[in-house]
C-alpha cells in the first residue's frame, strides 16, 4: 500500500513536470476545499438564524397545544391528571382565545387575546423575560381587569402603563349597526408591554388572567375557543410527547410548536436545503474534475501502466494507484476545508467580524452555530464522493493490457 500511495502522490504532485493535468488537479483540489468551507459556514450561520428563530417562536408559543375538546368535564380532568402526572411537562394552562377590539387615542386594533382561565398563575411567568414595562403578575386595579399587551400594539395605540383603554366586543358592535348609536365597550388597565421581537405577536397579541376579564367575556357572549397550552422541561422530547398525547386523547386536536407554525418551519428547512445544495455543487464541480484528471492521467501514463504489469504489478495495483489518486484529493480538499471553514466561524463567534445594527435586530453580529455534526457529514460525503469519482477510472486502467499500451507507445 505504501507503494501505491507513493506514485499516487507523484502522479497529481509531479516535481518535474507541471502540465495541464497537474493545473486540474490544484484545481479541484482549490474547489473542495472552497466548497467544504463555504457549506459549514453557511450551514452555521443557517443553525445559528433557525435557532433564534425557535426560540423566538417556543419563547410565546406553546411547546404543545390541545384543542377541540370535547365540551365535558370529564375530559377535562382526564387531561389535567394525565399532564399533573407526567414528569415531562414543565406547565400547562387552560387558555381562552377570542378576538376583540382594543380602542384608545382615537386608534382602533383587533387582537388575539389569550385569557388565563385555570388556577395556574403563574403560567404567564416566561412574558417576564420579554417585559419592558411594568409587570405581569397584576390581575386587575381595582375594578378593572389588568391586560398585557406587545410593544407595536402599544406605540399603534398611542398608550403606556397604567392607562386605561377600552374593550369593544363584537355583540357591542353588531348592536351600534342596528341602533345607529356608539358601540357599548368595557375597560382595562394595561399593566404591562412586552417586545418579544417578533412583529406578528407584537402587534396581535394581548395576555390577561384576570377573573374580572373572564365575567366581562362571559357577559358578552363572546365567540371563544379553549385551548390547553403546554410547555416542557426538555424541547428534544418534543415529538415523542405529542405522540403520546395523541394516543391517549384522539377525540382531541393535539399539535406541537411546529405543527401551529408548520409553513414556517418549512420555509426554514427548505431554504437550507436549498443553500446547501447549491453550494454542493461547488464540490460536484472539482469532483468532476478530478474524474477528468484521472481519466487524462490514464492516457499519459499508458506507457508508466505497461512497465508496471511488465514487472509484475497486477490489476488490483493499478486500480488502488487511482482510487488513491482521487481520495487523497478528496481527503486533503475536504479536511481543509473543514478546518477553514471551523477556523472561520469560531473566528466571527469569538471576534464578530461582521457586525449588524443591534438597535434594528436582536443581535448585534451576524451568528454562527457550529454543529459538530454537520463539519463530520460534510466532510466524509465530500470524501466518499472523491472516491467515487475515482472509481471508474481505476477500473479502467487496471484493465489495460501489457500488449495494447506498448504498442501505442
Amino acid at each position: 500500500m505504501i507503494t501505491e500511495i507513493k506514485i499516487a502522490f507523484r502522479y497529481i504532485f509531479s516535481r518535474h513536470s507541471f502540465n495541464f493535468i497537474t493545473i486540474i488537479n490544484i484545481l479541484s483540489l482549490i474547489g473542495i476545499i472552497v466548497g467544504v468551507s463555504a457549506l459549514i459556514i453557511v450551514i452555521s450561520m443557517f443553525n445559528a438564524f433557525q435557532d433564534i428563530a425557535i426560540k423566538q417562536i417556543v419563547g410565546f408559543d406553546p411547546h404543545i397545544q390541545i384543542s377541540d375538546i370535547p365540551d365535558n368535564s370529564s375530559v377535562y380532568n382526564k387531561i389535567n391528571n394525565f399532564l399533573k402526572n407526567n414528569s415531562g411537562v414543565d406547565k400547562f394552562a387552560t387558555i381562552q382565545n377570542s378576538r376583540v377590539m382594543f380602542f384608545k387615542n382615537n386608534s382602533l386594533r383587533v387582537v388575539n387575546m389569550k385569557l388565563l382561565v385555570s388556577d395556574k398563575k403563574d403560567y404567564f411567568d416566561f412574558l417576564n423575560e420579554h417585559l419592558l414595562l411594568g409587570k405581569t403578575s397584576v390581575s386587575q386595579i381595582g375594578n378593572l381587569p389588568c391586560i398585557l399587551i406587545g410593544a407595536n400594539l402599544a406605540d399603534a395605540l398611542h398608550i403606556l402603563p397604567p392607562d386605561t383603554m377600552h374593550i369593544i366586543f363584537a355583540k357591542n358592535i353588531e348592536q351600534s349597526l342596528l341602533t345607529y348609536q356608539l358601540p357599548a365597550f368595557s375597560n382595562a388597565v394595561v399593566c404591562g408591554i412586552y417586545q418579544s421581537n417578533v412583529k406578528d405577536y407584537d402587534i396581535n397579541y394581548a395576555f390577561s388572567s384576570s377573573p374580572i376579564m373572564q365575567k366581562i367575556v362571559a357577559e358578552n357572549n363572546l365567540q371563544t375557543s379553549n385551548t390547553i397550552e403546554i410547555r416542557i422541561k426538555d424541547l428534544g422530547k418534543l415529538e415523542s410527547m405529542t405522540n403520546n398525547i395523541r394516543s391517549n386523547f384522539p377525540e382531541c386536536k393535539v399539535e406541537s410548536w411546529k405543527d401551529l407554525n408548520k409553513e414556517y418551519y418549512n420555509v426554514m428547512q427548505f431554504e437550507r436545503i436549498a443553500t446547501t445544495s447549491i453550494l454542493g455543487l461547488i464540490v460536484l464541480v472539482a469532483v468532476f474534475n478530478i474524474f477528468s484528471s484521472l481519466t487524462m492521467t490514464i492516457v499519459e501514463k499508458r506507457k508508466d501502466i505497461a512497465i508496471l504489469r511488465a514487472i509484475g504489478a497486477k490489476a488490483n495495483f493499478i486500480r488502488k494507484i487511482y482510487l488513491l489518486e482521487g481520495s487523497i484529493i478528496g481527503i486533503i480538499g475536504a479536511i481543509s476545508g473543514g478546518i477553514i471553514g471551523l477556523a472561520l466561524c469560531y473566528g466571527q463567534i469569538h471576534y464578530k467580524w461582521f457586525k449588524i445594527d443591534s438597535t434594528k435586530y436582536i443581535m448585534d453580529s451576524i451568528p454562527v452555530l457550529v454543529r459538530y455534526s454537520d463539519v463530520i457529514a460534510i466532510v466524509l460525503i465530500s470524501i466518499l464522493i472523491a472516491i467515487l469519482s475515482a472509481y471508474y477510472p481505476s477500473i479502467r486502467a487496471s484493465k489495460f493490457t501489457i500488449s495494447d499500451n506498448l504498442r501505442e507507445e
